[in-house]
């Protein structure tokens, strides 16, 4: 065998064994990663509503419109308002609305900044007392609620802070990681609820993407118990490093 056929012999070799290296690594990888049963955007909310019920006799505002703190919402005429006045009651404004006892009048208002979500309250249409007319989904935060089937094993390879993958509709990809976890077992199963915390769902609270019910996918990054683990950290860490990753 010339010198020329041994090395090609030893570039083949070579190249086989790094592709195979490759390949385990890739495979090591996927069995440390777990997709989500379902998984939804979720966001604070924040009632718009009292005790005191009535008329909707103006309304400001509709399905989906951003709102900010203080912005008056809903007029109502309120029938409850007025016999608790007459009855002796000294009902008092809050932040959350401005009470007309002169004219049975409640205005409501948004205590936070947001955008309107299940919106009841349209003009000419009676709410009864204690039922809300509308929610206010907060802008503050933005977080993912995402349900996995696990084995008792892969369940205890779930760390607070481990590293997850938001897939939006659109297959933008966003950067998150757990934050709680409960489990509930069912037919020997784990079957975990997740909150995934991301500050890039955040910066963009009027996004229809963002938006609270939005379906998305959650990549969730199990600990990763095997001889392989050093090796493959390594080599992701130097994939991203170069941008191939």
């Amino acid at each position: 065998m010339t010198w020329l056929n041994r090395l090609k012999l030893l570039t083949g070799i070579v190249l086989v064994i790094a592709v195979v290296a490759m390949l385990t690594i890739l495979f090591n990888q996927r069995q440390n990663q777990v997709n989500s049963l379902t998984a939804s955007i979720d966001a604070p909310t924040s009632p718009v509503g009292s005790g005191f019920g009535g008329t909707v006799l103006s309304q400001r505002v509709n399905e989906g419109d951003h709102v900010t703190k203080g912005q008056q919402l809903f007029t109502v005429y309120s029938v409850s308002l007025q016999q608790a006045v007459q009855q002796g009651a000294k009902p008092t404004s809050t932040d959350a609305f401005t009470v007309d006892t002169a004219n049975a009048r409640v205005t409501y208002k948004a205590v936070t900044d947001g955008y309107i979500a299940d919106l009841k309250g349209v003009t000419g249409a009676y709410i009864p007392d204690g039922q809300s007319l509308a929610e206010v989904v907060s802008d503050s935060s933005r977080y993912v609620k995402a349900i996995y089937r696990l084995n008792p094993a892969d369940y205890g390879r779930i760390e607070r802070g481990a590293p997850v993958t938001i897939i939006l509709p659109n297959m933008q990809t966003v950067t998150g990681q757990v934050e709680t976890v409960t489990v509930e077992t069912e037919n020997a199963e784990a079957i975990t609820t997740v909150t995934v915390t991301s500050d890039e769902l955040k910066a963009s609270p009027t996004d229809t993407l963002t938006r609270k019910g939005t379906p998305v996918t959650a990549e969730m990054r199990l600990r990763d118990d095997g001889w392989l683990a050093g090796p493959t950290q390594s080599v992701l860490s130097f994939l991203t490093k170069i941008g191939l990753r």
